[in-house]
């Protein structure tokens, strides 16, 4: 200031350069003399313009701004100050413009996106609110308020399924298409085109058909497979029913070859019937003469229509007592199957499987097809095919039972199946005989795979097992992310299902079998066992023997263990007495079925029914300054007891429902009253009753519950739901 310079002797010009030099250039601080303060400048914590001893002369200010602003460039310090002030300045500039366009009425919206939003998007898989946003351009806030009201409330990270992406993009009015991560899947599917295109057209011929065996269960299609193969598949079948799909080859007398499916008949094995459809040529329905078109009949029927592959009848077990062969074809005209013989195209052939009679015709009617259809295949080139089944086997290890469709299939071929890949270590036939070979229309079992390929996946022979490796990983993250996906994200629904499914009892199993098709239907069905007050959970399936793994996570999660055609071996079974974990093996899906029903059952809580024991007139009502209106009754039917209920009944109308409080017989107290007799009756806590009311009496009885009656209420409450939704 001018005082303290006049002090020192100094020019105010002096001290205002001294002081600057010592706020833009600091000193630096040693143990022996620590930095000096700067003296007449304010700290970064006062305000702007004021010293702390005082006003300082407007001359000598706005020549320190003017010296500081020209050694801005070379300096590296900021001063905090002026950030600060022009930080105050440009905000109260800005609050200026919006309080004028606010008068002028051409105030902008408060939230503006700068990002232009897209009408049409490519997503990667999988999808995210996240990228999602970024892709069309929204505020990752708009789409997440959007999901809330839409019901699916989530954050910014979850994966997003392909539903919730279709409605985002109606809702959003963005035209939306989702990229898969393929480019190494489909560079090796150009490479495999491309090889089969260089395949010698000369070695395109003929191929043996694939005929399938389908129908109810129990109606002799095992027997039918055995009867033309000449072998007894059905004899070493656990329960006498198929249980996987089976693929065979048969020789006939003529030297030509058909190859045979056997697909499942229990209800249970949609999804194995469904396959054999697909994969097929020609379908062959057996119906049984003396049961007739049943539920699975039915079924099987509609997948071979959607398949679009031709039917042959086979109307089994004409040797049986009650066999009709015209009932069983009225029956077939019903769901849509016309035979011949009722004006349709179909053939139908009578058979004896036990007898073997018919077995003949029913060849010459399926080859007639085949002929139809002129089946060729290549019987050079790298094979392609699809997988039947998939198990673990002792001895082997992994195990895939395969049907070649085109090409020939060798040992030490590479093999894209799926989410899967390998070299091919061993192959045998249906027989276990060992194969260097297979051609078309040839089911073999292959060994050296590295996972289990899942049923139903096509497989292709490649020349690059590095690239086999490559899509076999992409398709399994793929499959992984698409699973975090459905797990991923919750709706209201899905919250509401969450607190229904805490308040039921569960049953807990941890499932093992042989083949991974009878895991996954075994797993379908016991899932789709659950009721909404006892829910059966799977916490892990598998393929393979029960092990000591299996025993501890059933003894965590509090589990049943089930072996289905396999069995633990001696170690394990000893852990699991020591962990008391029961082990149970079944071999036949109808016995696993009935356990879990009594063990549903079980679970369930008693059902209470009314149950209606008495009725009273109220003939005249008397009061009584200590027990209040008393109803003097006739017991009309029934008795009248102290433990029922009382239901008042006026003009046809319930008014009031509580407990007895009293009943009496003239001045005694009594425990009930039959028919005929008068008596005064106390209902708690009601005085309003008056002559020519009713009083009902009822008591609460338990009721046992049963799986049907459940499944009944389940199938109305979804009816309804649907009724809704159709409404909506």
């Amino acid at each position: 200031s001018k005082d303290e310079a006049a002090e020192k002797g100094t020019s105010p010009e002096e001290t205002i350069k001294e002081e600057e030099e010592e706020e833009l250039i600091p000193a630096k601080a040693t143990e022996e003399e620590p930095a000096k303060e700067p003296t007449g400048v304010p700290t970064p914590t006062a305000k702007p313009g004021a010293s702390k001893v005082g006003k300082i002369d407007l001359a000598a200010l706005g020549l320190i701004k003017s010296r500081q602003q020209a050694t801005k460039k070379s300096a590296t310090f900021t001063d905090i100050r002026d950030n600060q002030s022009s930080r105050r300045r440009d905000h109260r500039a800005r609050q200026r413009d919006r309080m004028k366009a606010r008068k002028a009425g051409t105030m902008p919206p408060k939230h503006v996106s700068t990002v232009e939003r897209k009408k049409d998007v490519i997503l990667d898989y999988p999808v995210t609110v996240r990228s999602f946003s970024a892709a069309a351009g929204i505020p990752i806030n708009e789409l997440l308020r959007l999901l809330m009201t839409l019901g699916a409330a989530t954050n910014q990270n979850a994966n997003l399924d392909s539903a919730t992406v279709e409605l985002l993009a109606t809702e959003t009015g963005i035209n939306v298409q989702i990229k898969e991560e393929a480019d190494a899947e489909e560079g090796l599917m150009e490479e495999i085109q491309a090889a089969r295109s260089t395949v010698d057209p000369e070695s395109l011929g003929p191929r043996p058909p694939v005929i399938t065996f389908l129908g109810h269960v129990d109606h002799g299609k095992t027997s039918l497979v055995d009867a033309i193969r000449e072998s007894r598949i059905a004899q070493k079948e656990a329960g006498g029913i198929t249980q996987h799909i089976g693929a065979y080859t048969a020789a006939l007398a003529d030297g030509r070859k058909v190859t045979v499916l056997d697909t499942p008949g229990h209800e249970a094995f949609t999804a194995m019937r469904a396959r054999g459809a697909q994969t097929t040529d020609i379908a062959v329905l057996v119906v049984a003469a003396n049961d007739g078109v049943m539920a699975q009949t039915e079924e099987a029927a509609n997948h071979a229509k959607s398949a679009g592959v031709p039917i042959v009848v086979a109307i089994n077990k004409m040797d049986v007592a009650g066999a009709n062969a015209d009932q069983v074809k009225s029956q077939l005209s019903g769901i849509g199957i016309q035979t011949e013989d009722w004006g349709g195209e179909i053939g139908a052939v009578e058979v004896s499987a036990l007898q073997k009679k018919g077995i003949e015709e029913l060849l010459e009617r399926v080859l007639l097809e085949a002929e139809v259809l002129d089946l060729k295949a290549h019987s050079t080139g790298d094979a392609m095919g699809v997988i039947l089944e998939s198990k673990v086997e002792k001895g082997k290890g992994k195990v895939a039972h395969a049907l070649v469709q085109d090409g020939t299939l060798k040992v030490k071929d590479v093999v894209l199946a799926g989410p899967t890949f390998g070299k091919i270590r061993l192959m045998f036939d249906a027989d276990g005989k060992p194969m260097k070979s297979a051609g078309p229309s040839t089911p073999v079992e292959i060994l050296g795979l590295e996972e289990l390929p899942i049923v139903g996946e096509k497989f292709y022979a490649v020349k690059d097992i590095k690239a086999a490796k490559e899509v076999a990983v992409k398709r399994a993250e793929r499959r992984q992310d698409r699973e975090r996906a459905k797990q991923s994200g919750t709706t209201a629904q899905a919250l509401m299902e969450q607190i229904d499914e805490s308040l039921a009892a569960r049953i807990r199993y941890v499932l093992k079998g042989d083949v991974q098709g009878s895991v996954e239907v075994l797993s379908e069905t016991l899932i789709g066992m659950s009721t909404e007050e006892v829910k059966v959970d799977v916490i892990h399936s598998g393929v393979g023997a029960v092990t000591e793994t299996d025993v501890n996570l059933a003894e965590a999660a509090d589990a049943v263990v089930i072996g289905f055609h396999v069995v633990p071996d001696s170690k394990t079974r000893k852990t699991a007495e020591r962990a008391h974990v029961e082990i149970r093996r079944y071999d036949v899906i109808y016995d696993l079925i009935e356990d879990t029903e009594k063990a549903i059952l079980g679970s369930l809580a008693p059902k209470e029914e009314e149950k209606i024991v008495g009725h009273a007139d109220v003939l005249q009502v008397f009061r009584s300054s200590r027990w209040g209106s008393i109803a003097g009754s006739k017991v009309t039917d029934g008795i009248l007891s102290r433990n029922c209920h009382a239901r008042l009944i006026r003009d046809g109308a319930v008014i009031y429902e509580a407990p007895f409080a009293s009943l009496r017989h003239f001045k005694d107290d009594v425990r009930e009253v039959k028919e005929g007799n008068e008596c005064g009756i106390k209902i708690q806590d009601f005085e309003d009753i008056k002559a020519g009311d009713v009083i009902e009496a009822f008591i609460m009885v338990e009721k046992e519950r049963t799986l049907e009656e459940l499944q009944a209420i389940q199938q109305d409450d979804a009816s309804t739901d649907g009724e809704e939704v159709s409404e909506g």
